[in-house]
């Protein structure tokens, strides 16, 4: 039933390129093909940079969601969402049949997966047509070099960009009065909840803004939707939105010990700069990593609770890590 959607059966129109990865490149049907309110999937193809596998993502992502469904998510406040995952297929498919006459002449069979698909912003931020696949990135750990903010600190409307994989600054989130401290909350329920529940390093994955799943869509596909949380944000500017996790392909399993730690510091720092920083040099920044820290530090006792002392101690390590190895495995350390 999920593979109806891409193919001819559900229309004769060329399959819209969404998006495009080191993995792959990930297709949707357009919005007048689909009904916007109703559910939605998109299909990613293994034709990205060589080493990276769609079916290690495919396994990561049922780890994750395996996790979820065996009941061990933290108590986490605002609601985080991580995508269903449907099918996976490779080269020899089948499906294909019906599937490649709705991409561009020359594209062939290969791996592929199917999964749900993150809605992107409403329309009265998205203002063209060049925008309609609009995901924004909050980076709270990075504002734009040598930009100030202006002296009116009223919240304003984020001018229309680019914004399919549109990144949002921690300056820019301020100047728009948009929820930096809730974001962070958010994150890092959501890195507990992967590092201790899901036992993953994290590595890689992406942190986005996009619209929030609808009542519809929840009546049309399989319950419980799969997501850590239950408060929605304060709307702000942006209206109505939800952080959603993506992109487990680069995860690595993480060892529940101190190995697990110094492994979990790298990828906090080689990830894009979603996460708070330690040590940012400004007051702003260095509030944010504190509510950041703060929240990890309880979210994870909670979850560690009736383990061994010496797991237990995991958090805290990992946190002072992270503070010790600023700038050794940074992409920028500013």
């Amino acid at each position: 039933m999920y593979i109806t959607e891409f193919s001819t059966a559900c229309s004769k129109t060329q399959l819209q390129r969404i998006g495009q990865g080191f993995c792959g490149s990930v297709w949707a049907n357009t919005f007048s093909n689909i009904d916007f309110q109703s559910s939605a999937l998109v299909l990613k193809r293994e034709d990205g940079g060589p080493g990276r596998s769609l079916l290690k993502e495919y396994r990561n992502h049922h780890q994750i969601l395996a996790a979820l469904q065996a009941g061990k998510t933290v108590a986490a406040l605002y609601r985080v969402n991580i995508p269903e995952s449907f099918l996976f297929m490779d080269e020899t498919s089948p499906h294909w049949a019906s599937i490649l006459a709705r991409l561009p002449p020359r594209y062939t069979a290969c791996n592929a997966s199917v999964s749900e698909r993150i809605m992107p912003m409403p329309q009265n931020i998205v203002k063209d047509s060049t925008n309609e696949h609009c995901l924004i990135r909050p980076y709270l750990g990075r504002t734009r070099g040598g930009q100030q903010s202006p002296s009116d600190t009223r919240p304003r409307r984020p001018r229309v960009f680019s914004l399919r994989n549109f990144p949002l600054h921690l300056d820019q989130i301020t100047e728009f009065g948009l929820p930096a401290h809730e974001y962070a909350i958010a994150m890092a329920d959501a890195l507990s909840f992967l590092h201790w529940s899901a036992e993953v390093d994290a590595n890689d994955v992406e942190f986005v803004l996009g619209r929030c799943r609808t009542q519809t869509q929840s009546e049309t596909v399989s319950q419980p939707r799969p997501g850590i949380g239950s408060r929605g944000f304060p709307p702000g500017v942006l209206g109505p939105h939800a952080m959603w996790i993506l992109d487990f392909d680069c995860c690595g399993q993480l060892t529940i010990n101190e190995a697990g730690v110094e492994q979990a510091a790298k990828c906090f720092w080689r990830n894009d700069p979603f996460y708070p920083k330690p040590g940012s040099g400004s007051p702003q920044g260095d509030d944010l990593w504190e509510v950041f820290r703060a929240r990890f530090l309880r979210v994870s006792e909670e979850m560690l609770q009736g383990e061994d002392k010496a797991l237990q101690q995991l958090p805290g390590m990992l946190m002072d890590r992270i503070v010790e190895t600023r700038g050794v495995w940074a992409k920028n350390p500013t």
